[in-house]
């Protein structure tokens, strides 16, 4: 399970230490974001972080799948 609100570090990729989280913005947008920023990032959210959006948990579930992230958590979200 993916969790939501708490903040992830990528520990693979193009951009080793990318930090993401994921919020559940269906009130609002109707789906899920997934923030991601780096040192340097200059995204227009907060702390230059980037977004990508996805439908549903079943999408978001997919988009985690097609990243290949592995992602340290920084809390335990059990």
């Amino acid at each position: 399970m993916i969790p939501i609100g708490v903040v992830g570090v990528v520990e693979n990729g193009s951009r080793p230490g990318m930090r993401v989280r994921v919020e559940d913005d269906s009130a609002a947008s109707g789906g899920i974001f997934i923030f991601q920023w780096w040192d340097g990032s200059d995204g227009p959210n907060e702390g230059g972080a980037f977004d990508d959006w996805v439908e549903s948990l079943a999408d978001l579930e997919a988009y985690w799948i097609e990243s290949g992230w592995s992602v340290r958590w920084e809390r335990d979200h059990a």
